[in-house]
């Protein structure tokens, strides 16, 4: 049995050492593969330019743009197909394993797009390596976020689990910050000819020791009191797949699960996704100013998802996600009003005001989502709708509101985006069940 045992009968000494201290390796496990996850990500998307003419060199620069930012909406498109076959193995083989494979595909992945020779040397081979290659990130990470959630969630104490499942978010930020930091200093300090040469190379080729230390940690990790008493009593769902989506109640959950993701995935996605890009297209901001705007809306993201989680575990998941959901219903317009505006002091407010109200909510979504779940399908629950929301809503969003934006002439598009997922995602909060505080279901 792990040092922590959430189960009602055994509460959690929260002050001693033992404890403490597989509660920071628990942390660390969870957190470290979302860091990596997302670095990767967002590396993609800060060089989404470089790569359009490293592999796209033959169309203009727009269908260029375009084309590279399809290719990042790939690997979000295999996400789904990740949900089902890593939350699967999840399910039926354990949490901890899982966790240990997801991150290190991940990595290995990301490691040979950096080896990838560009179009000028083999021609069409490379968009299509480049596509496979996105596409395994892709199915990778869609086992590990869920696997990440279910196992933070299963070792963490009921009155804590809102902060510490919100600490994989966290991972988020902080991950796509240093992959939107690294590849933005070689942008800036390296000549376009250089960048395009072997610059681009630099921050994918840093995923590999990342995914090795996350490859160290996670082995020594203990598996979750909950599977380990789910397998010692045969528990296991033959097919945990068809289990969570057995039934009317179980399909309505998912379905609730599904548009309770919607504008996270909008919120978020678009800060790490598409913000890059339409800093330079849009804005038309170059230099230093060309990179700030989703490093300021992270900064502002990383705060509100450390308090949004802290205090859904006081007042509960619904009301933080009520409040944030509201805020970018009724906000998003007046914040791209803001970081439309042409002078960067408003472009900083707008953002700022963005990125709080989308850290919010990303902070309790995870949280509010796994506990709704039973263990024997939790992580496949959390996998499947998660992802398929992401993908949908998500991975789409750079590419879907690039291409609005040059067809409208538009640069509001991302705030009626945004609107819009509001008011799918709000009926599900209300119709969800208050789980803070509580045991996770068993």
């Amino acid at each position: 049995m792990s040092a922590l045992d959430p189960t009602p009968d055994t509460p959690t000494r929260s002050d001693d050492p033992q404890t403490q201290r597989a509660l920071r390796r628990l942390l660390l496990g969870g957190v470290i593969g979302s860091l990596v996850e997302f670095y990767e990500f967002s590396v993609y998307a800060v060089l989404a330019t470089t790569l359009a003419a490293v592999f796209f060199p033959a169309v203009d620069p727009t269908t260029g743009l375009l084309s590279a930012l399809a290719v990042f909406a790939v690997a979000f498109f295999a996400r789904p197909l990740g949900g089902f076959v890593w939350g699967a193995v999840g399910d039926r083989i354990g949490r901890r394993g899982t966790l240990a494979l997801t991150v290190l595909l991940m990595s290995v992945a990301t490691t040979l797009m950096g080896l990838l020779p560009g179009y000028a040397a083999i021609g069409v081979a490379a968009p299509i390596l480049l596509v496979l290659l996105r596409f395994v990130q892709g199915v990778s990470a869609g086992g590990e976020i869920s696997g990440a959630v279910s196992f933070v969630a299963e070792h963490a104490p009921d009155h804590r689990r809102g902060l510490f499942v919100g600490m994989i978010s966290v991972g988020s930020v902080v991950g796509t910050l240093l992959g939107s930091l690294l590849p933005g200093i070689l942008l800036l300090t390296l000549s376009t000819e250089d960048m395009q040469a072997w610059g681009w190379r630099i921050p994918l080729l840093v995923a590999l020791p990342l995914g090795l230390v996350g490859l160290f940690i996670r082995r020594r990790l203990d598996e979750t009191p909950f599977f380990v008493a789910l397998r010692r009593e045969s528990a296991r769902a033959a097919n945990p797949v068809r289990a969570a989506l057995s039934g009317r109640p179980a399909r309505r959950l998912l379905v609730v699960a599904f548009c309770l993701v919607a504008v996270n995935a909008s919120s978020f996605y678009m800060i790490v996704g598409y913000l890059p890009s339409f800093a330079t297209k849009s804005l038309a901001l170059t230099g230093v100013q060309a990179f700030a705007p989703s490093l300021i809306a992270l900064a502002a993201c990383l705060v509100a998802e450390v308090v949004g989680a802290w205090i859904s575990d006081r007042v509960g998941r619904k009301p933080v996600l009520l409040t944030s959901g509201l805020g970018l219903l009724l906000l998003a317009y007046p914040s791209f009003l803001l970081i439309t505006s042409g002078t960067f002091g408003l472009i900083a407010c707008g953002l700022v005001l963005f990125g709080l109200l989308a850290g919010a909510y990303a902070a309790v979504i995870n949280a509010a989502l796994t506990e709704q779940f039973p263990t024997n399908v939790r992580v496949s629950g959390h996998g499947i709708t998660y992802n398929l929301s992401v993908a949908l809503f998500g991975g789409s969003a750079p590419y879907l509101l690039t291409w609005l934006g040059g067809v409208t002439g538009s640069t509001m598009v991302g705030a009626f985006y945004v609107i819009l997922l509001a008011l799918v995602s709000l009926p599900a909060v209300l119709a969800l069940r208050e789980t803070a505080g509580r045991p996770l279901r068993s």
